[in-house]
């Protein structure tokens, strides 16, 4: 028997919404697996998490907010997501952009997936 695969998708956002491009990526992410969680980083993005739980095919939402998750520098989202990557199977980054500047933070045998957006 298969395991299912249990996917982290890290969610774009401007603390107060969520961006398309999360959007397309948890449609990708759920071809791969049933059970896709978002994580929502920000400060004060209380707004943006409340928005995830509304998204079909989302099974869980998980909220990050500090100060320090403010503008999604790449060391302390990079640092948040390490803290939970051993949940998952699977971990997606929604914008092109984000997955090029956390690159950097990933153990070299790890595979970075990028959807096409």
């Amino acid at each position: 028997m298969t395991a299912l695969a249990n996917i982290l998708v890290v969610a774009e956002n401007d603390n107060a919404s969520i961006k398309a491009a999360t959007l397309n990526t948890i449609t990708a992410a759920l071809q791969c697996g049933d059970d896709v969680h978002v994580l929502v980083a920000g400060h004060n993005a209380g707004a943006a998490a409340q928005q995830a739980t509304r998204i079909v095919g989302v099974s869980k939402v998980l909220h990050a907010d500090a100060e320090h998750l403010a503008h999604a520098l790449a060391e302390n989202l990079a640092a948040q997501v390490l803290a939970i990557a051993a949940n998952y199977s699977h971990i997606v980054f929604a914008p092109p952009h984000l997955a090029r500047m956390l690159r950097h933070a990933w153990r070299p045998s790890w595979v970075l997936v990028r959807f096409p957006m």
